[in-house]
């Protein structure tokens, strides 16, 4: 498969280029930067050197799939302005497929609440709460975008660079892991992302995935 991957410098977007390229896809890096994606991935990498929010849809349809790997930590906005972006170009197209990774935020507690919920009576809450606050509103406006065809993936609490191990799957609740926490490595989250795109089961919907 075309699979373009937007922050494919990130530490998802490495993630997903070196699953996506081992299973032999043709893969595209969508970045800002092109001296940085051959710094990371070779000289021979092929890029797509823009700015994600300058993506139109004639960019998007090259690609059989678009993975939404972009992450802004200190401005989580635009996270969030990006998915708004993205579904406003592919509104009523059923290629490419569009695959958003969330945080931990969206999924839900035991009790049904936002896990954004807890965490945001956390202590020094203020000071990141925005991003899991704006992964909430991406979700909810990724629920109500019939016409586009999206999967979005939820990471787990702790989301941390890490290599693909054993992995189990999730719906829409916070997961935890045998030691009790809930945690997953990127390596996890893009073999997860990368067999969703190879064999689908969650069209228009949100899954997760956890370490075991």
């Amino acid at each position: 498969m075309k699979i373009g991957i937007i922050g494919a410098t990130g530490m998802t977007g490495q993630a997903v280029y070196a699953e996506t390229t081992s299973r032999g896809h043709d893969v595209t890096a969508i970045v800002r930067d092109v001296v940085k994606a051959q710094e990371l991935f070779g000289v021979d990498v092929s890029v797509l050197e823009k700015d994600a929010f300058a993506l139109t849809l004639a960019d998007l349809a090259a690609f059989d799939v678009v993975v939404d790997a972009f992450a802004n930590h200190n401005q989580p906005h635009l996270n969030l302005d990006l998915v708004t972006h993205l579904v406003h170009e592919l509104r009523g197209q059923e290629t490419p497929r569009l695959m958003v990774v969330l945080g931990a935020g969206p999924l839900l507690t035991q009790n049904g609440a936002y896990h954004y919920d807890i965490l945001k009576n956390m202590p020094g809450a203020p000071d990141w709460i925005d991003e899991p606050r704006y992964g909430v509103t991406a979700y909810q406006f990724l629920l109500s975008s019939t016409d586009v065809n999206w999967t979005a993936i939820s990471a787990q609490d702790s989301y941390t660079q890490g290599p693909k191990s054993d992995y189990t799957l999730g719906k829409d609740h916070l997961m935890f892991a045998q030691d009790g926490k809930s945690h997953v490595t990127s390596g996890n989250l893009a073999a997860a992302l990368v067999t969703e795109i190879e064999n689908p089961q969650f069209v228009q919907e949100r899954f997760t995935v956890s370490d075991i």
